[in-house]
């Protein structure tokens, strides 16, 4: 975001908090020209984290909100913030939480919607008049830090080393320095850049992605540098590539170590120089925007190869962060699976709410080589492909079992039958018959397989004539 400089601005900041956008972008609207910083968003969670982070003088959050509610949020803010002024913006008739808001000194002021125009600038004015600063706050506090999962622009996690890079990316955003981010593929390096850019105080600029591994070599060099009207054959007009299109905004350049030796020697002199020239012309052009780079394989490796320049190496891993891989982040893994669940539970309009014991089992201890991204399109396809108000194992194996070793699914239905044989002797049930238990543990192998009962029979390691006798003898 804008923080470190409006922590510096002589203005006070106003903090603007409403889940409708087309309200945000009213409020904006009537309130430019007034003599402040103003900063919106549409979730208060954000917003919060905002506050955890910076001071704001004056914040107007609308009522009705999903998760937080205007009062707890001005709440929560008054806690951090306590010389800050709070005005509760709201269309509803909620008379006893507003009234519960005043009498706790959370909300000052009340403002109905629709607004007046005339009202609102007033108010505001009179808030700007008596807005009262404090030192800023830089870091995400150690409370936040040690105790407690954060979202931080839609990176949930809750595991330190995780919590560490969003401290590191808050304190690097603000320099215009390249930044190299590592990390396997899925585990969230553009989320990482995006997060950079919402960070820094050229956030309202342009945020533009470019895959190298996309592209050709000349297709590469028109999408980077842009090319003017005959440059070749086909040039029939002149177009703007991203150096350009970034303006002050922050440009990210992903898998770079894609680029040919001949884009990364003009890389370099792009990073160097902080100008760049279109296919076609003789006319350099100024690079404004803040260059973030990544890559999933290994960078050094590429170099020690001789297949990535080694001065332009230096120069584009001025800060790195590495990002760990799902497997290496503990609990993060389920704390993500939930933050998937409610997420598409909601967006397909179904009912579920959980996951079952065995289910978290399998999401915890599988090693999900493609991490969060493997994990939030499994989590999605079992959404859209079921119903109920519980995922279980069974589902979840069945949409893993496409893309997991035989090792692999060895292990999980181990897993699930432990789990779930525990889970029912803690129920208080009786003993159950040998008998059963061979047949259960048979019945979810052959579910298990998609009916194929050799691979069955090798998951038990029994062999598929001993499955169909039993299965004959329970028949008779």
């Amino acid at each position: 975001m804008l923080e470190s400089t409006l922590a510096t601005s002589p203005l006070p900041v106003l903090l603007l908090v409403d889940d409708d956008k087309n309200i945000l972008a009213a409020l904006e609207r009537t309130l430019r020209g007034v003599p402040a910083n103003i900063i919106s968003y549409s979730s208060p969670n954000e917003a919060l984290q905002y506050c955890q982070r910076n001071q704001p003088q004056i914040i107007i959050s609308d009522q009705k909100m999903p998760l937080l509610e205007g009062c707890e949020l001005l709440s929560k803010i008054q806690t951090l913030w306590p010389g800050s002024q709070r005005i509760l913006l709201s269309a509803y008739q909620d008379f006893e939480n507003v009234a519960n808001g005043f009498s706790s000194g959370a909300v000052e002021r009340y403002i109905c919607k629709p607004w007046d125009n005339k009202e609102l600038k007033f108010i505001v004015n009179k808030a700007i008049s008596n807005a009262v600063f404090a030192p800023p706050q830089h870091k995400i506090p150690p409370k936040v830090i040690d105790d407690e999962p954060i979202n931080f622009h839609s990176m949930i996690a809750s595991h330190a080393s995780m919590k560490a890079l969003f401290d590191n990316i808050h304190q690097a955003a603000t320099s215009n320095a390249p930044i190299f981010i590592t990390g396997e593929t899925g585990t969230g390096k553009e989320l990482v850049a995006k997060a950079c850019h919402a960070e820094s105080f050229h956030q309202q600029q342009p945020f533009l992605a470019v895959n190298c591994a996309n592209f050709t070599e000349n297709l590469m060099e028109s999408q980077l540098f842009g090319h003017v009207k005959g440059a070749f054959t086909g040039a029939i007009a002149s177009q703007e590539g991203v150096f350009a299109a970034a303006k002050q905004g922050t440009l990210f350049l992903d898998e770079i170590t894609a680029l040919s030796k001949s884009l990364q020697a003009k890389l370099l002199r792009v990073v160097q120089e902080r100008e760049f020239t279109p296919l076609g012309s003789t006319k350099a052009q100024k690079f404004h925007a803040k260059l973030i780079s990544a890559s999933s394989n290994s960078i050094r490796n590429a170099v020690l190869d001789g297949d990535f320049r080694e001065d332009l190496f230096y120069r584009l891993n001025i800060i790195t962060f590495s990002l760990p891989a799902l497997r290496e982040r503990g609990e993060d893994r389920f704390l993500i699976a939930n933050h998937y669940l409610k997420r598409y539970a909601k967006a397909e309009n179904k009912g579920f709410q959980r996951f079952s014991k065995g289910c978290q089992q399998i999401i915890e201890q599988y090693n999900w080589p493609g991490n969060v991204r493997q994990l939030e399109n499994i989590i999605h396809g079992i959404i859209i492909l079921n119903n109920g108000d519980e995922i279980n194992s069974k589902m979840i194996i069945s949409a893993l079992s496409t893309t997991i070793s035989p090792l692999d699914k060895q292990r999980i239905f181990t897993t699930m039958n432990e789990t779930d044989t525990r889970q029912s002797n803690r129920e208080g049930e009786s003993i159950t018959p040998l008998w059963l238990v061979e047949k259960q543990a048979i019945e979810q192998a052959i579910s298990f397989c998609q009916g194929n009962v050799p691979q069955a029979a090798a998951l038990l390691e029994v062999s598929p004539s001993t499955i169909y006798r039993k299965k004959q003898s329970w028949n008779e």
